[in-house]
């Protein structure tokens, strides 16, 4: 008799949970633990209830693995300086002023982004508060989202040992947990860029190519150009271009359902870029021609001042896919195979979409995670060829690859505690970022202080064992052509390794946030006192997060607030010296965030309330 008959044949048992979780557990191990050696990654049913759950459940690991780690990760991170703490504050203004229309940050129209990444921010903070989690939550659900999508998109054309490929391979890269470690619109860009691809794939794989996915196409598409603006229209309508191009095949105009599609676009992004053009003026010029193609050609004012180099730049694409990179030769081998039309369009649609991201940044300036909208591009490649039955040499010849890089990282890792222990050290002189303004996305780790960095040496040695332990068990599995495990290994190290870096956030709060400093000034301030900080705006603009004072700079810029501030109704931001110094010397109450270095330059010395690395916070009185 079956186990799970006998709890309805004796209800006592009914009313034991132990007894349930058991039995559970049984035929799980019964089922999957003690399968036959040589199973394959098909997902279909035993003929028993038990398995058809299970089967079920396997599926949903990617997604369970994806809510696990960005909803976990959503707390205990403050905000960064820079990117994070202008959207922050321009979601934070929303919710305060009920506008809607136009951004604010540190009191200045921000209008260089479209709104939705702060709409959605903002409906976060209505719900659960003005807070690191409500700020991060949304991007948490992007990320599910965007998983979820390429699951179906793979399952779609290949079937559903794809989809979970498609997923681990999409949750579990490390470019996805870098690039959401802050607030940014790129996630959402992500986000509608595959929802464009899943419209369209469905409008495309349909024989009647009917209204209902071209709309979810068009749908998309609205929604990346109130995330990104003009790009959000370029890369989808670029991708399809690319893909008709290589498929040699053009479709009929009305089967495009132009009309309804554009109507809906229009319906969607008109009203805020109308609304906006009439509450500020010049919006229209600064927006499209300054911030979309004078940016394109480099001459975009203010200038750009930074930008990773073309080598660089598509070489950490391999770094950001990491380490589900290894199978890309094995991809491209595999899928040059016989495949149905459904397959062929998904490998198709994924080499396009992969090109015209990734050839688009290397005609412009660029940063690092510009490279992000080409990840699940990359996953839908591999996914077909992961997804196919055990036994490919080119497969388990990129899993032996990740074994020996977890070996030669083992041992590089006890060379160096080996270095270490002996009393070499570490010969880092820094004391803390110079220039906050012309580093790229990841530049800062050049510029970290020896106290941090010796902070580091155990989420970094965690990580090296992790690899090491995993990437091997991951080959043992592939090699007895048990892929499912192999790649639930494989995740499983990823998880592990987004741990030590969730860690390491942690380890350089107090280089890359200002916090702690925001704190200490928050409870002491009453109204009419004032904040400075004496560098950059950029260096410190997560205090507007944390307290309620509006930050001047002085011997500084506010890069991002230029535009704004040339409106009428801008408040006084960059201060001179004179400026500086009456406010220092007055009856009110200055407070001033200052680099360590440059203490004496203030006359008269101030209040040390507090010392960080290399910034010290003061007061006048």
């Amino acid at each position: 008799m079956d186990p799970g008959s006998r709890l309805f044949l004796y209800p006592s048992r009914r009313k034991c949970p132990h007894r349930i979780a058991i039995l559970i557990a049984v035929k799980y191990i019964r089922t999957v633990c003690f399968a036959p050696e040589k199973e394959t990654l098909s997902m279909t049913t035993t003929g028993t209830q038990a398995s058809a759950i299970w089967g079920k459940l396997w599926i949903m690991l990617p997604m369970l693995l994806a809510i696990a780690i960005y909803l976990f990760t959503t707390t205990g991170r403050a905000v960064i300086d820079y990117d994070e703490g202008y959207y922050a504050q321009a979601a934070k203004h929303m919710v305060e002023h009920r506008d809607w229309v136009t951004p604010y940050a540190n009191g200045v129209r921000f209008l260089e982004k479209p709104p939705f990444l702060y709409w959605v921010t903002a409906a976060s903070f209505t719900v659960f508060g003005i807070n690191e989690f409500a700020l991060r939550f949304p991007t948490a659900l992007a990320v599910i989202a965007l998983v979820w999508i390429m699951m179906r998109m793979a399952r779609n054309a290949s079937g559903e040992p794809a989809s979970l490929v498609a997923g681990f391979s999409t949750a579990c890269c490390v470019g996805m947990f870098l690039f959401t470690r802050e607030t940014l619109h790129d996630i959402w860009l992500v986000f509608f860029i595959a929802l464009a691809m899943h419209g369209f794939l469905r409008w495309y794989l349909d024989p009647m190519h009917s209204l209902r996915p071209a709309l979810l196409f068009y749908f998309a598409i609205a929604g990346a150009m109130l995330c990104k603006s003009l790009i959000g229209v370029a890369f989808p309508v670029g991708i399809l271009a690319v893909f008709f191009l290589v498929s040699r095949e053009w479709p009929e105009w009305r089967k495009l359902h132009i009309l309804p599609g554009s109507l809906l676009f229009i319906a969607l992004t008109a009203p805020w870029h109308w609304m906006a053009a009439i509450r500020n003026e010049g919006f229209l010029n600064f927006f499209f021609v300054g911030e979309q193609f004078l940016r394109f050609f480099s001459k975009r004012e203010p200038p750009i001042l930074w930008s990773v180099p073309l080598v660089a730049f598509w070489a950490l694409v391999l770094v950001w896919f990491f380490p589900w990179t290894a199978f890309l030769p094995a991809a491209f081998m595999e899928n040059r195979k016989a495949m149905d039309k459904r397959q062929r369009a998904l490998i198709r649609l994924a080499i396009s979409w992969a090109i015209v991201i990734l050839g688009f940044f290397s005609l412009t300036d660029r940063l690092e995670h510009y490279a992000f909208p080409a990840l699940p591009a990359l996953s839908l490649l591999i996914a077909g060829a992961l997804g196919k039955a055990e036994g490919s040499k080119p497969i388990r010849r990129a899993f032996g690859g990740l074994a020996v890089l977890g070996v030669l990282a083992l041992v590089f890792g006890i060379c160096a505690g080996i270095w270490i222990a002996t009393g070499h050290g570490l010969q880092y002189s820094s004391s803390g970022p110079a220039d906050r303004l012309s580093e790229a996305d990841f530049s800062i780790l050049a510029d970290m202080p020896a106290p941090i960095v010796r902070s580091l040496l155990k989420p970094a040695a965690g990580t090296v064992l992790l690899i090491a332990l995993g990437f091997a068990a991951a080959f043992r599995y592939e090699r007895r052509l048990q892929r499912r495990h192999a790649l639930i290994c494989l995740a499983v190290v990823m998880t592990g390794i987004f741990g030590m870096i969730h860690w390491s956030f942690y380890i350089c709060e107090d280089l890359i946030s200002s916090k702690k400093f925001a704190h200490a000034v928050a409870q002491m301030a009453r109204p009419g006192d004032r904040l400075v900080v004496v560098d950059d705006y950029e260096s410190a603009n997560s205090l507007n997060f944390y307290q309620p004072l509006r930050v001047e700079v002085y011997d500084g810029l506010a890069y991002a607030l230029v535009p704004g501030m040339k409106y009428p109704d801008a408040p006084k931001v960059v201060l001179t010296r004179q400026e500086f110094a009456t406010a220092w010397q007055s009856e009110s109450r200055v407070f001033a965030l200052v680099p360590k270095v440059r203490l004496a330059e203030i006359d008269p010395a101030g209040m040390e309330m507090l010392q960080i690395l290399h910034r010290v916070l003061i007061r006048n009185r």
